[in-house]
């Protein structure tokens, strides 16, 4: 078992759901693809200095791409990270025994774009807790936590956290799996900002099923 932890993510929309740990693509994806392709991220992560959404995942490890509107979700494989330009290269998938010997790297059209447009990117794993908690000197009223790309403050939402003034501890949400065969997956972890909303910051740190 492995505790991970990450940067501080900025909240970009008040009406556009994001991953809790996760990107945009805003260059180098669309229509499906049978050879590796460098693609470009956004900026949720709110790291400075040399980090960048890249950091947010690793080489060799599944990924999950779905569109905006929640369409054409699928698996995909980290190649290789390269943080200083914040761009991975994904990799063809994993073949298994009696396949063809062709491994698509995607299978899907997906879109590049600003956030709002570009495809979403997300490490994908299974853990047993998530803890989640907002910074302080929040300007939205509330930030909404759900399981769904197409969450909205009724829909799909599984708790709303406050703000709290600066120097004011803040609020946070846990939950844990006890049973290693119902784990949570990242992949379902999606933020959504409130009426006020500034960019307001959150963090996300996991325990690895």
């Amino acid at each position: 078992m492995a505790f991970l932890t990450y940067m501080l993510m900025n909240i970009q929309s008040t009406s556009q759901a994001q991953p809790a740990i996760g990107s945009v693509i805003t260059a180098g994806i669309g229509a499906p693809a049978g050879v590796p392709i460098t693609v470009t991220l956004g900026t949720i992560s709110a790291g400075g200095g040399s980090t960048s959404d890249a950091s947010l995942f690793t080489a060799g490890q599944e990924a999950w791409l779905v569109n905006v509107n929640g369409t054409n979700a699928e698996s995909v494989i980290v190649g290789t990270v390269n943080v200083a330009a914040n761009t991975l290269v994904l990799a063809p998938k994993h073949c298994s025994v009696g396949d063809s010997g062709y491994a698509p790297v995607t299978q899907f059209s997906h879109v590049s774009g600003a956030f709002g447009t570009g495809t979403f990117i997300i490490p994908k794993f299974n853990v047993n807790s998530v803890f989640v908690q907002m910074a302080d000197n929040g300007a939205g009223a509330y930030t909404y936590f759900g399981n769904s790309v197409l969450m909205t403050a009724t829909y799909r939402c599984i708790i709303k956290l406050a703000k709290v003034a600066t120097g004011v501890q803040p609020y946070f949400w846990s939950s844990t799996e006890t049973s290693p065969g119902n784990a949570f997956d990242t992949s379902e972890l999606w933020v959504l900002g409130g009426t006020g909303l500034s960019g307001d910051g959150y963090t996300a740190s996991f325990n690895v099923a």
